[in-house]
């Protein structure tokens, strides 16, 4: 059943219009533009799951990110120097 699923990037073009225009700068709508238009291009005859795996691979970099350099910090020892950081880390 799986197998069956489709994904109409049209529909989902008409779907974003309906919400009114992007209020952003220009710097920010640019790559989001080109970008959904490169996914659209690249995944249109695919399996709708290849297009979601990578968007959540995308959205969880700057938490992977974040993690890894709070490691860092732990292993160079940089945590042993203010216990601030820890209190506001975990509070996060």
């Amino acid at each position: 059943q799986l197998s069956k699923l489709t994904l109409n990037s049209t529909a989902i073009w008409e779907r974003e219009k309906s919400r009114g225009p992007l209020i952003a700068p220009l710097i920010i709508k640019a790559p989001y533009y080109v970008l959904t238009f490169l996914l659209d291009v690249i995944f249109e005859h695919r399996n709708p799951f290849q297009r979601f795996f990578l968007l959540e691979t995308v959205a969880r970099m700057p938490y992977f990110s974040y993690i890894t350099m709070l490691h860092l910090y732990e292993t160079l020892g940089f945590w042993r120097r203010s216990a601030d950081i820890k209190r506001i880390h975990f509070a996060e």
